[in-house]
């Protein structure tokens, strides 16, 4: 078996990061895995104390793995960049790894359930990663241990290389741009995944010329909704997020959003058996992501109109912007 490495960015949250190594040292694998650190620099004396108890965290000996890597960032980067930094470095060396941020907290056979993943899926046409994370939605999976999603969680992600590239080369405006001129497309994406539809529709409607988009979640589902691409997601739960505690960037925390979270019941066996009948991402399953109030539709900017998507289809975007004021 290939044992990926495990790639873990952070900054100044000492409490979110010790629970995260800890866990992984519990591993069935840990002995076999190479896990490589990448601290960013803090962005302003508020994150310093933090910081100084990471570095300081992070200068004894972590025991349990294969090896560790660690690198200190003289100037902070941010959370894409230190991302993308440490991404680049391990994928000049390997053709997979096992992403998470320093918030999450790992069953003791995360990384058998990835390693295996990594290996079972690497070749299949549509299969783009391995989440770990497992919402606790009546999902319909039969007698699999495993189901597709048309979803990407980045809590805690197995991704290979040459996959990986394909989304980099179409987080792009203009790729979008030219999908969306594909009425039967859009219309699927807008019966399964609404929220998909909806975010993608409302960067399209933007006034803003910058062609490369960020680097989300949101952002990478809409890419696997265009392509008919898929991750793999367990049934019961590999991951335990602790980020909804309002310590981090992406997330607007609560005390009632973290309890639930840290509530949620991890997988107790130590290894982990693939048992799946058919790789597939199903319309019920997919549907069940949006209809349980994944997201809020009142903290941001969507577009949940089909017609106004039928008005930008029929009169082309060009005629569209200009028209509406938004070019």
């Amino acid at each position: 078996m290939i044992y990926a490495p495990v790639m873990i960015t952070t900054c100044n949250r000492y409490e979110h990061l010790k629970r995260c190594l800890e866990s992984l040292q519990k591993n069935t694998y840990a002995d076999e895995t190479e896990v490589y650190i990448s601290v960013d620099y803090p962005p302003s004396e508020e994150y310093r104390s933090g910081w100084e108890k990471v570095c300081g965290f992070l200068k004894k000996p972590l025991m349990g793995f294969k090896e560790v890597h660690i690198y200190y960032q003289k100037k902070n980067l941010g959370p894409d960049l230190n991302y993308q930094y440490l991404e680049e470095l391990i994928f000049r060396q390997v053709d997979r790894l096992i992403f998470t941020e320093d918030d999450n907290e790992f069953s003791v056979n995360f990384l058998a359930y990835m390693d295996k993943g990594l290996e079972l899926y690497e070749k299949h046409p549509t299969v783009y990663g391995i989440c770990g994370y497992a919402d606790e939605f009546p999902f319909e999976s039969g007698t699999d241990n495993v189901i597709a999603l048309t979803n990407f969680s980045a809590w805690g992600m197995g991704l290979w290389r040459e996959k990986e590239k394909v989304i980099h080369q179409r987080l792009t405006r203009q790729y979008w741009i030219k999908q969306s001129k594909k009425f039967c497309l859009m219309w699927r994406i807008y019966s399964r995944r609404s929220r998909l539809f909806s975010r993608m529709l409302g960067t399209l409607l933007e006034n803003d010329e910058s062609d490369q988009l960020p680097n989300t979640d949101i952002n990478r589902g809409i890419i696997l909704a265009c392509n008919g691409y898929c991750t793999i997601n367990p049934t019961v739960s590999k991951v335990r997020n602790w980020g909804w505690d309002g310590s981090g960037m992406n997330i607007v925390g609560s005390e009632q959003g973290n309890e639930g979270h840290v509530r949620l019941a991890l997988d107790v066996d130590a290894d982990f058996e693939y048992h799946v009948h058919k790789v597939k991402a199903y319309r019920y399953n997919d549907r069940l992501l949006d209809d349980n109030d994944e997201w809020n539709r009142d903290s941001a900017k969507w577009y949940h109109d089909p017609l106004l998507y039928l008005t930008y289809f029929l009169m082309g975007r060009k005629r569209f912007m200009k028209i509406t004021h938004r070019g």
